[in-house]
């Protein structure tokens, strides 16, 4: 794809020792030709601090976070793509759920890794709407104490016809 059917928004994850992980998002992006895409701001630490015995940890979500598309070309459709720039400890998942603007489809919760994958698909032309993103942080008993990272999460506007 040409550079000019893209653009990127990025949010950096900040995976704390507290616990098993805890989670914390910042924000950052920039316009690049029609299609763009930002997100809000930075969601609250969350943090998975609880569990009951025999039981995974108790998962934990954070829907502070909006993202604004814009693709004002009347003659082209769009996606959202989502990815991490490393892949989450062993035994720990963050998925992002976006909701979709009207006439769009959302792909529903999606496992984050270095892959990019689809998270809202069938963005019409025209289209500027406002959304909520939704991280779910679960792990497994056997992730243990996760020593502090951070993780770089980016939002890709793709053309798709």
């Amino acid at each position: 794809e040409a550079p000019s059917t893209k653009h990127q928004a990025r949010s950096m994850i900040s995976l704390a020792r507290i616990s098993l992980i805890a989670l914390a998002l910042s924000t950052s992006s920039k316009a690049l030709r029609a299609q763009t895409v930002s997100v809000s701001g930075n969601p609250a630490l969350v943090r998975i601090s609880t569990g009951v015995a025999g039981s995974p940890p108790t998962s934990v979500s954070n829907a502070v976070t909006t993202y604004t598309v814009t693709t004002p070309n009347p003659n082209r459709t769009y996606k959202l793509t989502m990815q991490l720039n490393a892949n989450m400890p062993t035994g720990v998942t963050l998925t992002a759920t976006l909701a979709a603007p009207p006439s769009a489809t959302s792909v529903g919760a999606v496992s984050l890794d270095v892959t990019a994958r689809d998270v809202v698909t069938g963005i019409p032309r025209s289209t500027n709407s406002t959304r909520s993103i939704t991280y779910q942080l679960s792990a497994t008993a056997a992730a243990g104490v996760v020593a502090n990272q951070s993780r770089t999460v980016t939002i890709t506007v793709v053309r798709t016809s």
